[in-house]
């Protein structure tokens, strides 16, 4: 603000002193002109005042006392008499010799010629006689039947004297005014300076961002106005900001918590805005916004459909296979982003609906496979009845035979229903916030185990192995449920292994874990069922499962119980080597 005040205070003195020049020019000419014109027409009064006693002088034809009149006159009245005849010789001269004098009817003297011509004139320019500038006044006389011319003289020396002097005396009251403008003028704007000063620097704080900043104000005047309205702007411009950020900060909660993947596009299909699920959705970089959408994504059927959604003013849908580190199945909504009638883009709303496919694939699958699981035993124990119904019944042996299926495909059919009711509760149980756990011993689950399938081990000559690390290392869960699990890894040992043939069963602490592990020395399984072997009514061996009395369900439902306690269950097998099933279950934190 100084520097700028420095630039612009010379220009100030420049203006007021070409000002003030023009002033003393314009006052000093005009003084002049009228000055001049008061000589002239003073001069013109003299003529005429003379005119008589010259015309007297005259008829006397009387030169010497012609001469003395004149020189009486310009003693009395400090005025040049010139007397000229039509011949322009010059008769008598206040000031001059005569005999010396050129003859006077020259072009340059033109109030000579005008009065000659019957008109009294002047005229100002330098005396070739006196060799100074003077103002000629002259006027036509007559005497004797002869024109003659009488002319007075003043010399304007004096006058210009005069007009320097006053030119000099305006130029230094000018001057003075000037300083005193310029004085005042400082002080006026260093009046205005320091305050504007202190707003402009003010007001670059406010515009950096520190809103707390409040702007001085003066005691009074324009920028005592100015200062309270720039505060209260401030102050406004600080409430909406907070507002805005505030508004900002719940639209970005909002928005960034959304587990469905947006995107804002402009009409060029860059990105406006995005959320954090799209991102992760999608396999963006973290920084998107302001990229172009068609050069981030390669899939051909988004793009398509996004190319559709900006081109349309309408809701458009669809659905897409997305494969990038895993394949998803995407369903998109996507319109129109308009304000006021005016379509500047368009909003892009992605659904990850690959896990309700997964679900309802795997509920076709389940009633598909329960179907056929039920249909199974009920097609046997219908056909027995009927065949009963048609007097088998009636022979003994028959009769006994087709009770027999009756009842081996209804026990298979309750085992069934059992299963499938087991896992639905073990579903409900997995979905609830709270859980029914108690203190239990690992070692205690496992010797029930042993006990309830020993008969069928024994049945087989199949002999139980059992190592437990700790007998006293405990965890929390469900003891039915966690009994439940180990036996059916135990039965599945049972049913896979040979006569004579051994399980072994073993207990270890690891990782905060108990790992219980369920090895046998039977068939093995292919690798290839491995990644499949926990699915629901998955089966390495149908026909050989259904004839040992498999469901299908035992293993899915060790898995559901393996995760109800947040632990889990692994196999390692292979063909011809027997399989090792590991129940991994947390510990009890102390």
């Amino acid at each position: 603000m100084k520097k700028d005040f420095l630039q612009f205070f010379p220009l100030l003195i420049l203006a007021l002193a070409l000002a003030l020049l023009g002033f003393i020019w314009y006052q000093s000419d005009s003084f002049e002109k009228i000055y001049l014109a008061h000589i002239k027409n003073e001069l013109l009064i003299r003529n005429h005042l003379l005119k008589s006693e010259i015309e007297n002088a005259l008829a006397k034809n009387d030169l010497e006392a012609l001469t003395k009149l004149s020189w009486s006159i310009d003693e009395n009245i400090d005025t040049r008499i010139t007397l000229i005849n039509d011949k322009g010789k010059v008769l008598c001269d206040s000031r001059g010799k005569v005999d010396l004098m050129a003859p006077h009817l020259t072009e340059d003297r033109k109030e000579i010629i005008n009065a000659f011509k019957g008109k009294s004139s002047t005229s100002i320019r330098n005396s070739s006689t006196l060799a100074t500038r003077m103002i000629y006044a002259a006027i036509p006389i007559q005497s004797n039947s002869q024109t003659y011319v009488l002319r007075t003289a003043m010399s304007i020396a004096q006058i210009d004297n005069v007009l320097i002097k006053v030119r000099r005396d305006i130029l230094f009251f000018g001057l003075l005014v000037a300083v005193a403008a310029s004085i005042l003028s400082y002080f006026i704007v260093r009046s205005i300076r320091t305050p504007v000063e202190a707003l402009r620097v003010n007001a670059a704080r406010i515009a950096g961002g520190d809103l707390d900043t409040t702007l001085p104000v003066p005691a009074k005047g324009a920028i005592h106005d100015l200062a309270l309205s720039l505060n209260d702007m401030s102050e406004q411009l600080k409430k909406r900001l907070e507002q805005l950020y505030v508004e900002k900060k719940k639209r970005d909660a909002i928005f960034g918590s959304m587990t469905e993947g947006v995107i804002a596009l402009d009409m060029s299909g860059n990105i406006l805005d995005i959320n954090r699920s799209a991102i992760e959705m999608l396999e963006l970089p973290g920084e998107a916004n302001g990229l172009s959408f068609f050069t981030l994504i390669e899939n051909e059927d988004l793009l398509k459909i996004v190319e559709k959604i900006i081109g349309n003013k309408e809701v458009v849908e669809s659905e897409f296979t997305l494969r990038l580190m895993q394949e998803r199945c995407i369903h998109v909504c996507g319109t129109a982003l308009s304000s006021k009638g005016n379509i500047f883009g368009a909003v892009i709303v992605l659904y990850d609906v690959t896990q309700v496919k997964r679900l309802e694939n795997f509920r076709h699958d389940f009633i598909a496979d329960v179907s056929h699981e039920i249909k199974t035993p009920l097609t046997a124990i219908l056909g027995a009845v009927e065949t009963l119904a048609e007097g088998a019944i009636a022979e003994p042996e028959n009769a006994k035979k087709f009770m027999n299926i009756i009842t081996k495909h209804s026990g298979r059919l309750n085992s069934l229903v059992h299963d499938i009711l087991g896992l639905s509760s073990l579903e409900i149980k997995a979905e609830a916030k709270e859980r029914d756990f108690s203190n239990l011993k690992a070692a205690s689950i496992i010797n029930t185990a042993c006990e309830i399938c020993q008969e069928r081990g024994d049945n087989k000559e199949i002999k139980f192995k059992v190592s437990i690390e700790d007998r006293d290392c405990q965890i929390e869960g469900d003891c039915q449920l966690l009994e439940q699990a180990l036996i059916n890894l135990i039965e599945n040992a049972i049913k896979y292994s040979g006569a004579s043939e051994s399980i072994e069963i073993n207990a270890t602490k690891k990782d905060n874990n108990v790992l219980i592990e369920v090895r046998d020395h039977g068939t093995g399984i292919a690798a290839k069922h491995l990644p499949r072997l926990f699915e629901r009514f998955y089966r390495v061996d149908k026909a050989r499962s259904r004839k040992l009395g498999g469901t299908g369900l035992g293993l899915a439902i060790v898995k559901h119980i393996a995760q109800l306690h947040k632990g889990s269950i692994s196999v390692k097998s292979e063909l011809g080597q027997g399989s090792a099933f590991t129940l991994s279950i947390p510990l009890k934190q102390n």
